[in-house]
């Protein structure tokens, strides 16, 4: 409720709610709320009310998540794992314009295009039989559906009423820092999702929310320049009233040219893309931050704008932590990757390819109440958990540790 209800502590109705359609089909559950969203199962959640500001919540029609690609490669939708609408009658009802999610497949009008299909229900009795027919001759059915995320996401983008922010606040684990560690407080009730900054693995770590800290190819800053990386450093303190977020804009809004060459996996008519030919995508901000970048659809036009975001030192943080390749790993593990335990008190565990690791913490100063700086220190622990991390990487040992 006006941002009050943001995941930190007590769950909204986001987390039941299914994708585009919450806002119309969840209607008689949202009263009294100001925004909804849908959201992904694959991914851990920071504290989100550290990432939006009152401003957004206020001024924007929707505000979506990326982690960078939007930059790197272009891509202009909206995320499955975080795109936040105002409650609205016109927001809400955004996704009947893809006709092949409505109850009856409109003229053709919309996005969705070709004359009409039937809506949802004709085009999944059409694939049912389709797939009764290829199993009644021993045939293979590998049914095609049609990009709801990337037709709903052309809805938003030519709109012209709309105001659209595609904030870069994500972590996703193929261009993140090897680890990525999670640290709970309050029972479980808050949460900060982090990385070091500046991280070897893959040479983007940390670049795709703003890192001051990315390699690049003309420009590192010296291990010696870099502030040291604490994962244990005290999480964002609790939400205030003014609800600032963590980005700060930088110089104008700058006109963005688009295209529709990228995002593959996403039929060509749904594709929005923003050009990302020119020297300006490639660039270090005024602190050095590389990708710190935002894009807007405003009122039928595209922009982009420089932001700078607050991170504690040697750390990135993210609004969320995405996990897209690694969720394969664990599926290899199958029984041998135990669930995480329900947290106490406070609680860490670092996330890696290869599975998860709780981290045991004492407090600043060997307190065991917790008393003084609040900042965790690390111990015997988790320099035994490092080791084994080491080992893991080295010799490719996928058993629990």
């Amino acid at each position: 409720r006006d941002g009050r209800d943001l995941p930190h502590g007590r769950p909204a109705p986001r987390e039941t709610a299914p994708r585009l359609c919450a806002g119309d089909v969840f209607r008689d559950y949202l009263d009294g709320y100001t925004h909804w969203s849908y959201t992904d199962l694959d991914l851990v959640a920071g504290d989100l009310t550290a990432f939006v500001s009152r401003a957004e919540l206020v001024e924007l029609d929707i505000l979506t998540f990326t982690f960078g690609d939007a930059v790197t490669h272009g891509r202009l939708y909206l995320r499955g794992q975080f795109a936040m609408h105002r409650l609205s009658a016109a927001t809400s009802r955004l996704w009947l314009a893809c006709e092949f999610l409505s109850a009856s497949g409109g003229s053709g009008g919309g996005a969705g295009g070709g004359g009409g299909s039937g809506g949802l229900l004709h085009e999944l009795r059409i694939k049912h039989a389709r797939a009764t027919r290829a199993q009644q001759r021993g045939e293979a059915f590998r049914p095609h559906f049609n990009s709801a995320e990337g037709c709903y996401s052309r809805v938003v983008a030519t709109s012209p009423t709309l105001r659209v922010k595609y904030a870069n606040r994500m972590i996703a684990d193929f261009t993140s820092a090897p680890q990525v560690y999670v640290l709970l407080s309050g029972g479980g009730r808050r949460a900060a999702v982090r990385m070091c900054a500046g991280s070897e693995g893959d040479g983007t770590a940390g670049g795709l929310v703003g890192s001051p800290m990315r390699p690049t190819a003309s420009s590192s800053a010296p291990a010696s320049q870099r502030a040291a990386c604490d994962p244990f450093a005290p999480p964002p303190p609790p939400p205030r009233a003014s609800l600032l977020g963590n980005q700060r804009p930088v110089g104008a809004l700058i006109p963005l040219v688009t295209h529709t060459n990228c995002s593959e996996w996403v039929e060509p008519r749904y594709r929005v893309c923003a050009d990302v030919s020119g020297a300006w995508a490639s660039e270090l901000g005024a602190d050095g931050a590389a990708n710190g970048w935002n894009f807007f659809y405003l009122a039928g036009r595209w922009y982009r704008q420089r932001f700078t975001a607050s991170h504690p030192a040697g750390l990135i943080e993210g609004a969320l932590f995405h996990f897209q390749v690694w969720k394969r790993a664990y599926k290899r593990q199958g029984p041998q990757l135990a669930p995480i335990p329900p947290p106490g008190e406070s609680a860490a565990f670092v996330l890696t390819k290869e599975g998860y690791r709780p981290l045991a913490l004492r407090p600043a100063g060997g307190s065991s109440t917790g008393a003084g700086t609040g900042a965790y220190e690390y111990d015997e622990a988790l320099a035994s958990i490092d080791a084994r991390l080491k080992a893991i990487e080295r010799d490719g040992d996928h058993q629990p540790g």
